[in-house]
Formats: structure tokens, C-alpha cells, sequence
């Protein structure tokens, strides 16, 4: 983006607008103009930036002319490194809070974490799905058709929601539930359940270990209410009250630690997660580790109902956060968790997502309204977790939005952050996950959390959804913010990402996340993509089903790394249950190839010379006859020495095309290529081997038939060699 040099803008209609080219600097004059038919507007990014309103549908082209990239030469260093890198690293290593596992199980079928970066980051993914009959039927209880209709008879006015498939379906046995209890039990229970152990397992917890041992392990669960009461047909005393969300884990794993629900609405799982991390750092009893999770489904068209009642939700379906058609939020549902422990941060360790650089909770106090939002105590609760941080607004790299897509509480956010990130040399980028999930109302802290340590682990920004022409009513002018339209890679290795959340009752709470970019090849650890990817699925050996007694029936799932090549060979240890141990076995191909040679059924597999073109560097030859069985195995010696073996992949290979493997000792005679034919048919092999790389060798073999000799005269001329002919090709030699 800091290429862009001039924007040309094109104006395609149908209909008309009003374009402003907003000077960036008050020497020069603002520009307004009617965005007629076929209009084309040209401006230089660095003086001006635009504004579109529309009068109704348009469609218009953007266009950027870059400047040239620069060129890097990489020298040897003779100056110290840049003071905000030392300050960073110095302020990473006195982290104590470590995010240690994350999951997720959110819209957009991101049942994993890294799914959710996908999702956010690459997929530009929208998802929110018409909600099923499964749930309840909305032809009774949605009219869609009319706001003002729907508000008066008491229906929802919206059909659509980030929605999550699967709510029905529990793993009852994993947890040891019977299934008389689960058949009452509140689907965010199981949800959650499912959700918090994927978290744990990540974190590095056995199952068996963890349920004989015990763990002093606390669980928060921010949610902002359950309507599983309303729909339940066979509720059970302990499946349907709240508290049981977090205490049935604590039970099922046997963690010993606090274990209760945070319920401040729409900030509950921020307001958890802070609450973690004060009994992490507790010196009494101190804790192993804690298990934080937000939790949001619906299942009742009562909240719907009631919530379009008081005009909270968007007559649209989604949640347009900065945009100027914002008119409520959409709904969403979903569950995120994480697990936090104490150490100092290591970027070189595998078991460490990010940190929990800060956090903060405080309340509105007397505003406007019981359920307005106020700016004021929005700038303070970003100002403590700065504090907390030993961070200067300028520090902050990427500020997670509430941003809920109302007309009011987004003007009012923007305008809170914008007082406190003031005076930066770089600009802050400024996201929402909720224009892809939705709000998710109580679980929507921990799932923007869960973005902010992706992004980190990333150094990367996701876009927002749905955002085209910005809320008149956000002041940004002047203020070096970016609401962006597409991701953008960020400057530096380590970044600081902030998330807030409003409760609409006036709880608010901020997280600060903190991390360095351990997953792209742009990072310092990252020294390629491909062990990037490794490490970012963090995947073991591949696992091999040992189906049948024979080795070569047997299956494996995978390799055991991306940048293995054609012929490289792996000794595989199989233990005990499955576990295997991977290592590569050394190649032993020789330093340079002089000669030749072949073996066979042919020869007695004796070694016979073949023969080099010399006008063609690399390209030997052999002649043979097939003998009374119709068929010949051969081999290739280099050298002609027996230990130096090249063969096919598969024994008894009749391709022409198949890859060579070795050279090596003990192939066997099983491992030949085969010709087959009629007896004495003629053959010509060739084998084309580069000099010195053996991995670039190819072995193929043409039939050779003999033509026809002209008619006898009376006087027959003197006989005459017959010429051969290569079968496939039709060459005369």
C-alpha cells in the first residue's frame, strides 16, 4: 500500500453520486464533483484521499499505479538495532500471562483456530446462513418483509445468523455423560465442553492423565444468557441452569481451580478472561493454568423477538460496523477458548501461541442511558490496558473493534480510540471479526481474542466485511487510521493487537495480545513456507496403518516432511500402538558416473558394458533378444559395480516412464525393469543420465523390427546388410 502512487477512478452508473477528493494537507483546496456516466477521476493518493456517496446502485472501478519496488542488498551491520525493536523484545520477555492453547468453533466452519484465521484473514467468509427449521420454523415466527409490521406482532424481522452447524450432535462418551443426562443438557454445555478440551489438548493436557491426577486448572465461561430453557422439552435439574456450564468441565476433567460464569452481555468473555488472569497471578494457591471460554447459541425465537422489539438488530442481517448502511447488529453464535499459563514468552517454542500482554475491565458509570454507550470511560479502560503494557499509544499495532454495526455505538468507539492512539508515525489498523461472524454477544470477546494471538502469530491484519462508503457520523479525518477492505502484512516481526468489548449494560473490558510472527516466512523464525506450514499445524510423523502382514500393503497418511524429494528413502521404526520414528536413510549416489553398465535374466545378471553416444552426452545404449519366454528383467550398474544398483520403484516394472530409485546394494533381482514380447524380438535400451545426477536419469527401451528386403531378381545382387528400424519413432540407423 505505501506504493501507491496515483488512484484513477472510473463511474460505470447506473445511477449518479457525489465524489469528494479530501485533501490530506490544508494547502491544498478540497474537490467535489457529480460522478456522472463514464466519469474518470485521477488524483495522486499522497495529496488526496475520496469520498463516494451514491445515489442509489453504481458501480465503479478502482484502479492503483505503483511506484517501483525497491531493491534490498543486504550488507553487514554496523549499528545498533532500532531502539522500538530492543524496547519490544525487552517488554516481551517480562510477559508472565502465555496463551498456551486455543480452538474454536465459530461460523464460517471454523471448527479449529487456524480454520477462524482462514476464514477471517484469506476467505473474506461471510457466515451467516438463513437459520434452519431445526432450530424453529421462521415462516411462524419472522417476518422478513416488514420491520415495522414484524416489531408490532412481535416477530423477529431477521432470518439470517453467523450460524454453526452440529449443536445436536456430543461426544457423551469422551466426557463419561449418560446419555438420560444429555438428552436435558443445555447445547452450550456441550458445546463448550467439546470446545474447552480441544483447547486444553492444544495446550498440551492429556485426557487420562489430567482425570487420575487432577489439575488445579480454573474455568471462565463469559456468556449472556441461555434460551435453552424456552425450547427444552425434558430439561434436567443440572442441564439447564447456567452456572453448570463451567462446573460439569470442572467435573468431567477434574480440575480443581475457581470455576464459575462471567455474564456482563456482550463484553462476558473479555471480562473472564481478565478475571483469569487475576487468580493466575494470585501468589495464594497459585493456579496451573486457566481455561477461558465465551459461549453463544440460539436456539429461541423468543430473543429474537425480543431483541427486534427494542430495533437492536439489523433490518439487513449482518452487522455493517463503519459502514454507512449500519442499522444493528446480526446475531451470531458460536465458542472460542483458550488456555493461559505463566513463563516468560519464547517465540522458539512450539507450545506458546502469544501472550496476554493486558487487560482491563471497568463500567460507564451514569450515561446518556442504562444501556448507551459512553466515550469517555472507553478511553479510560484503553488507557489502563496501555498502562498495564508499558506501552505508548504509538505501540499499538492493531485495534479489534466492538463495532457492532449500530449508527451509534461505532461513531462513539472510533472517536474514543482515536483520542487515546494519537500523534503516530504509522497508522493503526483498525478490523472487526464481526462483519464475517457476527456478534456473538457473550462469546464474542474470546473469539475476537483468538484473532488478535492469530494475528500476532500471523503479523498480519484481517479486512472487514461489507464495508464500502465509511459512517458519516465517524470523525477520521486527519487521524492516520486504516478501516481496511482487504488484509495487510504489518512492518514489524512482533505486534501489540487490543480487542474491546461494550456489555450493553455498561461493563466494558480490554485485552491486549502480544506475539511475534512465528508462521509466515516473513517472520525471523520462519526461515521458509514450508516449515512454516509445519510448525503451524504442528504435525507429527505421519502415522502408518499396518494393513495385513504384508509391508507393502501397508498405508500412510502422509510424508514425514513437505521438502522430501522423488527417491529419498526414510527408515520408519514402528512401536508399539502405532507410534512411528521417521529418519531419512543418505542417498548413496555417486560423486560422478564414468560408465554404464546392465545385468539381466538375459545374461545371467553378469555385467555387460553398454554403449555411449557420442553424440549425445549421457545417452547409453544396449541391444537384446528375448529368449523363449517372451520376457527379459534387467538392472543398471553404475560403474559397473554390483553395489551401485539402479532399479525401478516396483518389482517386475513394465513402464517406460517410472522413476529410478537408488543406486543401492541390496535391491534383489525383484526390482528389475521387465520387457515383454514374442521370442527374439529386438529391443534397443537407452538410459539417459545427466553426468553426475542420478536422480535426472530416465530408462526406456524401443522395439526394433526388421524391413522387408526388396524382391529377388533372377541374378541376385550381393546380400546387403539389412537396415533396423526404432519401432516407435521410425528411424533408420
Amino acid at each position: 500500500m505505501g506504493r501507491r502512487r496515483l488512484c484513477l477512478l472510473r463511474f460505470l452508473g447506473p445511477s449518479t453520486g457525489k465524489i469528494r477528493l479530501i485533501p490530506r494537507e490544508a494547502d491544498y483546496p478540497e474537490v467535489s464533483m457529480v460522478a456522472c456516466l463514464d466519469l474518470q477521476v485521477l488524483f495522486l493518493t499522497q495529496l488526496y484521499d475520496f469520498q463516494f456517496e451514491p445515489d442509489g446502485e453504481c458501480l465503479v472501478l478502482q484502479n492503483f499505479l505503483l511506484e517501483e519496488p525497491l531493491q534490498m542488498v543486504f550488507q553487514k551491520a554496523e549499528m545498533q538495532p532500532a531502539r522500538r525493536a530492543a524496547r519490544r523484545s525487552r517488554r516481551a520477555s517480562q510477559s508472565q500471562v502465555l496463551v498456551k492453547g486455543m480452538s474454536s468453533r465459530d461460523p464460517c466452519e471454523a471448527d479449529m483456530h487456524e480454520k477462524l484465521w482462514t476464514a477471517l484473514r484469506h476467505g473474506g467468509c461471510d457466515g451467516f446462513l438463513e437459520i434452519p427449521k431445526t432450530r424453529f420454523d421462521i415462516d411462524q415466527y419472522i417476518d422478513y418483509e416488514d420491520q415495522q409490521r414484524a416489531m408490532a406482532s412481535f416477530k423477529s424481522y431477521c432470518r439470517h445468523q453467523g450460524h454453526i452447524e452440529g449443536i445436536e450432535i456430543f461426544d457423551a462418551a469422551f466426557f463419561n455423560i449418560p446419555d438420560q443426562e444429555v438428552r436435558g443438557m443445555d447445547p452450550e454445555q456441550r458445546i463448550f465442553m467439546e470446545t474447552g478440551w480441544l483447547a486444553m489438548s492444544d495446550a498440551g493436557y492429556e485426557r487420562e492423565k489430567v482425570r487420575i491426577e487432577s489439575a488445579h486448572i480454573g474455568v471462565f465461561v463469559g456468556i449472556s444468557g441461555s434460551d435453552w430453557r424456552d425450547v427444552c422439552k425434558a430439561p434436567s435439574a443440572n442441564g439447564v441452569p447456567e452456572t453448570f456450564i463451567a462446573n460439569r468441565f470442572s467435573y468431567a476433567i477434574n480440575l480443581k481451580g475457581p470455576s464459575f460464569i462471567v455474564n456482563t452481555a456482550c463484553s462476558a468473555s473479555l471480562v473472564a478472561l481478565h478475571s483469569a488472569k487475576t487468580h493466575l497471578l494470585m501468589p495464594q494457591d497459585p493456579l496451573d493454568a486457566c481455561l477461558i471460554a465465551g459461549i453463544s447459541l440460539n436456539v429461541s425465537p423468543g430473543t429474537w423477538a425480543g431483541n427486534c422489539a427494542g430495533a437492536m438488530l439489523s433490518f439487513r442481517g449482518r452487522c455493517f460496523s463503519f459502514n454507512n448502511t449500519a442499522d444493528g447488529y446480526g446475531r451470531g453464535e458460536g465458542c472460542a477458548a483458550a488456555v493461559l499459563g505463566r513463563g516468560e514468552y519464547d517465540q522458539d517454542d512450539d507450545t506458546t501461541c502469544g501472550t496476554l500482554a493486558a487487560s482491563h475491565s471497568n463500567s460507564d458509570g451514569r450515561s446518556a442511558s442504562l444501556t448507551a454507550p459512553n466515550g469517555p470511560a472507553q478511553q479510560r479502560l484503553l488507557r489502563a490496558a496501555l498502562s498495564e503494557a508499558r506501552l505508548q499509544p504509538t505501540d499499538l499495532d492493531i485495534y479489534e473493534a466492538h463495532g457492532t454495526g449500530t449508527s451509534l455505538g461505532d461513531p462513539i468507539e472510533v472517536s474514543a480510540v482515536r483520542k487515546v492512539l494519537t500523534q503516530r508515525e504509522n497508522p493503526v489498523m483498525i478490523s472487526c471479526s464481526k462483519t464475517n461472524l457476527g456478534h456473538l454477544e457473550g462469546g464474542a470477546g474470546m473469539s475476537a481474542f483468538c484473532k488478535c494471538v492469530l494475528a500476532c502469530m500471523h503479523a498480519e491484519v484481517a479486512p472487514n466485511q461489507h464495508l464500502r462508503v465509511q459512517n458519516p457520523n465517524m470523525d477520521t479525518e486527519g487521524w492516520p487510521a486504516l478501516l481496511l477492505q482487504e488484509g495487510q502484512a504489518l512492518k514489524g516481526e512482533a505486534s501489540y493487537v487490543g480487542v474491546s468489548g461494550f456489555g450493553y449494560g455498561g461493563t466494558n473490558s480490554h485485552a491486549m495480545a502480544f506475539g511475534k510472527n512465528v508462521v509466515t516466512s516473513r517472520g525471523g523464525r520462519a526461515k521458509n513456507s514450508e516449515d512454516a506450514l509445519i510448525r503451524q499445524v504442528r504435525s507429527a510423523p505421519p502415522e502408518i496403518a499396518m494393513v495385513g502382514d504384508n509391508f507393502e500393503d501397508w498405508q500412510s497418511n502422509g510424508v514425514p516432511h513437505l521438502s522430501m524429494k522423488p527417491g529419498q528413502s526414510f527408515q520408519v521404526d514402528v512401536m508399539e500402538g502405532g507410534r512411528t520414528f521417521w529418519s531419512a536413510v543418505p542417498s548413496s549416489k555417486p560423486r560422478s558416473v564414468k560408465s554404464l553398465s546392465i545385468q539381466g535374466s538375459f545374461n545371467g545378471w553378469t555385467a555387460e558394458s553398454m554403449v555411449a553416444r557420442e553424440t549425445r552426452v549421457g545417452l547409453y545404449e544396449f541391444e537384446l533378444s528375448l529368449g523363449a519366454s517372451g520376457s527379459e528383467s534387467f538392472q543398471v550398474l553404475v560403474d559397473g559395480l554390483t553395489s551401485q544398483v539402479l532399479h525401478p520403484a516396483e518389482p517386475h516394472c513394465t513402464s517406460r516412464v517410472a522413476p529410478v530409485r537408488g543406486p543401492r546394494h541390496d535391491a534383489g533381482r525383484e526390482l528389475a525393469w521387465m520387457i515383454q514380447g514374442a521370442q527374439r524380438d529386438r529391443f534397443l535400451i537407452e538410459v539417459f543420465l545427466p553426468p553426475g545426477e542420478v536422480q535426472s536419469m530416465s530408462v526406456t527401451w524401443f522395439k526394433l523390427r526388421d524391413i522387408a528386403p526388396l524382391p529377388q531378381l533372377q541374378t541376385p545382387p550381393a546380400p546387403a546388410p539389412q537396415p533396423m528400424v526404432l519401432d516407435e519413432l521410425g528411424i533408420e540407423e
